[in-house]
């Protein structure tokens, strides 16, 4: 398990910052707050990306993430791309991402205490978070915002739907 401390940044794109004793430092990402279309209204799972590949070693700014799903990724007549399609972006460029269809809430919460990270994708609407775990508490990062969450909370809005459903665990490399 590793902790971390989140700080604000004072910048409107990443207005706060995940800082681990290690030195490595993931920006969280305000979707609303880019200007691209894509990133603005669809971003949710460019900024889990985004954080993800940050995580695992890796480092392209928002705009490459986005660009880099566009050339590879194909959405197969969908709004959006699936969290499959991230943990093979992930892999490709740093590694360490695994891919569940549908994960235990056990299995969910170990990966968290083992100090990984985990991508979910939530229902009602459709909507990617992050998921760390801090030592003391999951947090839920989503649109440049963070707060407190419970694993039980978060398997209870878990997606079914078999496109966007899923979850990645991302681990440190």
């Amino acid at each position: 398990m590793r902790t971390f401390t989140i700080k604000a940044t004072g910048k409107k794109k990443y207005p706060y910052k995940v800082k681990y004793p290690d030195g490595l430092k993931i920006l969280v990402p305000s979707q609303w707050d880019f200007d691209v279309y894509d990133i603005n209204k669809k971003g949710c799972i460019i900024a889990a990306f985004y954080m993800g590949l940050r995580f695992s070693g890796g480092k392209k700014s928002m705009m490459q993430c986005l660009r880099y799903l566009q050339d590879m990724a194909n959405k197969g007549g969908h709004k959006n791309y699936c969290l499959k399609q991230v943990a093979a972006a992930i892999n490709r460029l740093s590694g360490g991402a695994t891919f569940y269809k549908k994960p235990s809430r056990q299995k969910i919460k170990k990966a968290l205490k083992n100090g990984h990270m985990v991508l979910f994708t939530e229902k009602n609407p459709i909507h990617t978070v992050v998921l760390l775990y801090n030592g003391k508490k999951t947090i839920r990062f989503s649109d440049g915002k963070y707060k407190a969450v419970t694993v039980a909370q978060e398997v209870k809005k878990r997606s079914g739907d078999p496109w966007y459903g899923g979850c990645v665990i991302v681990k440190r490399r």
